[in-house]
């Protein structure tokens, strides 16, 4: 069942709903969600937000109504699928931000590859950073860079971030939004989209943007141009009107 989590979180899942789903597979039967709640050992909330997850991508079957509810795992097939896709997705991301890069003048677009000089660059961003500065992210990727960079990295980064008072808005995933208000490190405001995808991420500072991407390969890939950070704020705004 390991490797059906890692393709269920390649796939796309939150690992709150990879878990569930694996609970199901190997239960290979249907089952209440109170059973799912023993399981997994996840809250109560975290369980029922999982099958919502799956839900919406058709990965369960509810059997029953109301209290007598039960849920049965789909095929793993789609799945499968879907974490091929993801995987094409990423890869066919990455060559169209190179083909970008191989057109563009000298000095526009910069990229930094490899997860070392990723950190670097991250924690020297919110050292060099002012007091109050804003820092926007559509995301859908962050859990990613929290696995990335580790948790002692992470607080680190928060550290410095909240002394420097640093006004992080975040849209992403109802996983992504949980985590940002129950255990980051920074004060933020997170909202999110339903169904963002978690390939590439835009990180909007006051005065630069970038894209993230960690797969195939970390890379950052840096915009230096004044009309595509207004561009790209403006985006952020109006998506941020949009999400919850």
């Amino acid at each position: 069942m390991t490797v059906y989590l890692k393709d269920a979180i390649k796939g796309g899942l939150s690992a709150k709903a990879s878990a569930v789903y694996v609970a199901l597979l190997e239960a290979g039967v249907a089952l209440p969600p109170k059973a799912l709640i023993l399981r997994t050992k996840l809250h109560r909330q975290y369980v029922y937000d999982a099958l919502r997850e799956l839900k919406d991508r058709r990965l369960v079957v509810t059997e029953g109504q109301g209290h007598r509810i039960k849920y049965v795992a789909g095929s793993p097939e789609k799945l499968l699928q879907e974490a091929e896709k993801a995987r094409l997705d990423a890869h066919d991301a990455v060559h169209e931000l190179m083909k970008l890069y191989d057109r563009s003048p000298a000095g526009v677009v910069e990229i930094i590859r490899g997860r070392e000089a990723a950190m670097e660059y991250d924690l020297r961003s919110v050292q060099e950073a002012e007091d109050g500065d804003p820092l926007d992210i559509i995301g859908g990727g962050g859990l990613r860079w929290v696995h990335m960079v580790g948790k002692e990295f992470e607080e680190k980064w928060g550290r410095i971030g909240k002394a420097k008072h640093i006004k992080l808005r975040y849209i992403g995933t109802e996983e992504e939004k949980r985590y940002n208000r129950e255990e980051s490190p920074l004060e933020n405001e997170s909202r999110a989209i339903p169904g963002i995808g978690d390939i590439v991420t835009v990180v909007i500072r006051k005065e630069s943007m970038h894209f993230c991407i960690y797969e195939p390969e970390v890379m950052y890939v840096f915009v230096k141009n004044k009309d595509a950070v207004k561009s790209q704020r403006a985006l952020f705004e109006v998506l941020w009107t949009a999400a919850k």
